[in-house]
C-alpha cells in the first residue's frame, strides 16, 4: 500500500488524532494584487536578560546592502566548500539578486489537511506523480527501452555499458550509476536473466531498495521545531506554507529568512492563508534571534508545531553556513533536542548541484530528511536516486507541481514504478 498522509506523522503516544484546523482562503482582491495581504505577526514580550544571553552572547551576522553579501564572521565553521566546483546553474548564481515577491500558491477546495489528503487519495495520487515525472521517464526510458530490446543475456557488457551511459546522462550520477549496474549485472547473472521483461522487473526493484528509507515525519514533541533550510528558488517558503495545510494541531511559522528581499512578507501571505501566526522581524535581523522568539513563543502558547524558514544563499558562503550553525545551536540551547527535524528542499532541475547542495547542507545543519520539489518541470528525477545513495538522508517528501495536494510523502517503490513504468 502505498504511502498517505495518516502513516506519515510519528506522535507520541498520549497525543490525539488530531486534524490540521480549518483554513480561510485569502480573499479574492488579495490574491490577485500579489503585493502582499500581511499576515498579523506575533509579539510575545521581548526576552529577559538572562534568556538573551543565548543569542546576544554571540556577535549578530552583518547584513549589507542587497548587492552586497554581509562580511564574513571569523566564527569557525565546521565545514569547507570544495575548493573546485564545477560550474553550476545560472539559477544558483541569482542568490545575490532582488528577488520579487512571488505569490503564494491559491489554495482551492480543500478546507482542512484531512480534505487535501482525501483529495489526493481520490484523485488518484500515483497519476499524478507519472504525469509529474513524465519528462523525466521520456527522456530516458525510451533509451533504455531501445537497450533492453537488443537485451540477450548478463554476459553482454556493451549492454551494460549503454546502460550506463543512458543513466548517466538522466542525471543519475557516476557513483550511483556504478553501484546499481554492478548490482543489477550481479543478479541478472546469479538468476541467468535472458528477457528483457525480467530485467525491468530487475530495475524497478534495485531502485526501489536504493531509495527507500525512513520518511517518517517526527512531531511527536511539543513544540515540535522543524527548520527548513535550502538554497533560494527550491521552493522552501512555498513548501512551509503547504506542509502546513497537512499537520495535525497547531502550527507556527518563523520568517528567519532576513536576507532576501520579499521572504519575510511571502511567509507572512502564508500565514494568512492558512491561519497561522508569524514571529517576524524586520529584514536584516538576526535570524538566530528571530528563532530564539519563536521558540519561546511557540512554547509559551502551546503550539503544536514551529516551522522555520531559513535563508538561502549559495552553499558555498562561509557566513551561510556559519549562520545556520548558530541558528540550530540557538534552538538546541532553548529546546534540548530541538529541532527535532530538518529539513532541506531540492530543487530537481539542478540535477547534480542539487546534490552537491546537499552534501553541503548536511555536513552544517544535520539534515533528517530532503524535499525534492520541482519535479514536474525536469527531465533530472533520477538525481533522487543520486540523492538517496550519495547523502545517505532520506527524501521524505515529493512535489510535482504547484497545488498544495501536489507535495506528498515519499513512496520509493511508487517514485520507482513511476519512473522506470514504461520499462
Amino acid at each position: 500500500m502505498a504511502r498517505s498522509w495518516r502513516n506519515f506523522f510519528r506522535r507520541s503516544p498520549d497525543q490525539p488524532e488530531a486534524q490540521a484546523p480549518t483554513v480561510t482562503e485569502a480573499p479574492a482582491e488579495q490574491e490577485d494584487s500579489g503585493n502582499g495581504a500581511v499576515a498579523p505577526v506575533a509579539e510575545p514580550a521581548e526576552p529577559d536578560a538572562s534568556s538573551v544571553e543565548d543569542v546576544g552572547g554571540e556577535e549578530p551576522l552583518p547584513v549589507e546592502e542587497e548587492e552586497a553579501l554581509p562580511e564574513e564572521i571569523t566564527e569557525p565553521v565546521t565545514s569547507e566548500p570544495d575548493p573546485v566546483e564545477p560550474p553550476v546553474e545560472e539559477v544558483l548564481d541569482s542568490d545575490e539578486v532582488e528577488e520579487a515577491l512571488p505569490e503564494p500558491t491559491p489554495i482551492e477546495g480543500a478546507p482542512s489537511a484531512a480534505a487535501a489528503a482525501e483529495e489526493q487519495e481520490t484523485s488518484g495520487w500515483f497519476g499524478r506523480l507519472r504525469r509529474g515525472l513524465t519528462r523525466s521517464r521520456e527522456s530516458f526510458v525510451g533509451q533504455l527501452n531501445a537497450a533492453v530490446a537488443e537485451f540477450k543475456d548478463a554476459e553482454d557488457e556493451e549492454f551494460w555499458e549503454r546502460v550506463e551511459e543512458i543513466l548517466v546522462s538522466s542525471d543519475v550520477g557516476v557513483p550511483t550509476t556504478a553501484k546499481l549496474v554492478a548490482q543489477l549485472e550481479q543478479e541478472a547473472l546469479r538468476r541467468n536473466v535472458t528477457s528483457g521483461a525480467e530485467l525491468k522487473r530487475l530495475m524497478v526493484e534495485h531502485a526501489t531498495r536504493m531509495l527507500e528509507g525512513p520518511v517518517e515525519l517526527d512531531i511527536s514533541h511539543k513544540p515540535t521545531v522543524i527548520l527548513m533550510v535550502g538554497v533560494n528558488g527550491t521552493g522552501k517558503t512555498t513548501t512551509i506554507g503547504k506542509l502546513s495545510r497537512f499537520l495535525p494541531g497547531t502550527t507556527m511559522f518563523a520568517a528567519g529568512d532576513t536576507f532576501r528581499a520579499a521572504a519575510i512578507e511571502q511567509l507572512q501571505q502564508w500565514g494568512e492563508r492558512t491561519n497561522t501566526p508569524v514571529i517576524a522581524r524586520e529584514r536584516g535581523a538576526d535570524a538566530a534571534a528571530v528563532a530564539h522568539e519563536a521558540v519561546e513563543t511557540a512554547r509559551r502558547e502551546g503550539v503544536d508545531v514551529l516551522l522555520i524558514d531559513t535563508a538561502g544563499r549559495l552553499h558555498t558562503k562561509v557566513n551561510l553556513m556559519a549562520e545556520l550553525d548558530k541558528v540550530h545551536r540557538v534552538i538546541g540551547r532553548l529546546l534540548p533536542g530541538a529541532p527535532h527535524e530538518v529539513l532541506m528542499t531540492v530543487d530537481a532541475t539542478t540535477g547534480q548541484n542539487g546534490l552537491r547542495q546537499a552534501k553541503m547542507f548536511q555536513e552544517v545543519a544535520g539534515l533528517t530528511g530532503i524535499i525534492l520539489t520541482k519535479l514536474d518541470g525536469t527531465a533530472k528525477g533520477g538525481i533522487a536516486l543520486a540523492i538517496a545513495n550519495e547523502v545517505g538522508v532520506p527524501i521524505k517528501l515529493i512535489s510535482v507541481g504547484e497545488k498544495v495536494e501536489d507535495l506528498h510523502p515519499f513512496d520509493a517503490r511508487e517514485f520507482a514504478e513511476a519512473l522506470f513504468g514504461d520499462l
